[in-house]
């Protein structure tokens, strides 16, 4: 139980630390490797979250944010899943790779 509350505590700390780097990162260009660790890392934290959700957490455009995760897909990070519940929607989850 301790050891689940810590875990959730950390995590939270996690998904603020990166929503305040990603805001510092908005009007520079930063390491390409480094921001996809990030995002990589709040795909893991969100649980399988759809585009949008992913964008929304971070504060960056959907098209901003299609495009990391299209970088992902392509580098076999990620892969997106079709939800069973809205065939229109898709969730992101990390491959074995990661």
């Amino acid at each position: 139980m301790l050891k689940d509350a810590f875990f959730n505590v950390y995590t939270k700390f996690k998904l603020h630390f990166y929503q305040e780097i990603f805001s510092r990162f908005q009007d520079r260009e930063a390491s390409r490797t480094t921001v996809e660790t990030f995002c990589m890392e709040i795909i893991l934290a969100l649980k399988e979250p759809t585009i949008n959700e992913f964008a929304s957490f971070v504060h960056i455009s959907s098209p901003n944010a299609a495009y990391k995760v299209n970088s992902l897909i392509q580098k076999g990070y990620v892969e997106k899943v079709q939800s069973s519940q809205d065939r229109r929607e898709y969730h992101l989850r990390p491959t074995k790779k990661y």
